[in-house]
């Protein structure tokens, strides 16, 4: 059984403007990671203060 398994399908372009709720400047895509079974995409964002977002 697989319970695990990652694999980078594509590149993602980072035309979002979300902005850092600490600092705020531009926040930067990382990750958008797929849920095979859902469909769902999960996007991870990072500041360069540290601060990180996920949004769903």
């Amino acid at each position: 059984m697989e319970i695990f398994r990652a694999e980078k399908i594509c590149v993602v372009e980072d035309n979002s403007t979300r902005t850092c709720r600490v600092c705020g400047k531009k926040m930067k895509l990382v990750r958008a990671v797929v849920d095979a079974e859902s469909g769902g995409i999960t996007h991870m964002f990072e500041c360069a203060c540290g601060k990180r977002l996920w949004d769903d």
